[in-house]
């Protein structure tokens, strides 16, 4: 009986993981238009150079792709803040803006002590 429960959670823990390793590509249909960022906000911002195309630069240097490979899937933004989810050459991603600063949402920007720059 241990055997076969050992046996079954093996399998499931498996099948599990292969789904998520075949969640982490972006499936975009082909007809696909990234979502329109609010104009105020983005004119605001452009003073400060932290516009969408400002971040679409950012993401493609950072990851060492292309422009064009940078697709926004979803954004949500403030003049202060913003939040969003890209796809970077067919793998998803997410960012933030604090200000005018852009940065992965993992990343924190006060944790100078395990920096490595």
């Amino acid at each position: 009986m241990k055997t076969l429960v050992f046996t079954i959670s093996l399998v499931i823990s498996g099948l599990s993981y292969a789904q998520q390793t075949e969640q982490n590509k972006c499936n975009l249909p082909v007809n696909y238009q990234e979502p329109k960022p609010d104009k105020k906000i983005q004119s605001f911002l452009k003073k400060v150079d932290a516009t969408i195309e400002d971040l679409r630069k950012h993401i493609a240097v950072e990851n060492e792709c292309n422009e064009k490979d940078v697709i926004f899937l979803r954004i949500s933004e403030q003049k202060g803040n913003g939040m969003y989810s890209v796809c970077v050459a067919g793998k998803p991603m997410k960012y933030k803006r604090m200000g005018s600063v852009f940065m992965g949402t993992n990343e924190n920007p006060f944790d100078t002590a395990n920096s490595s720059k």
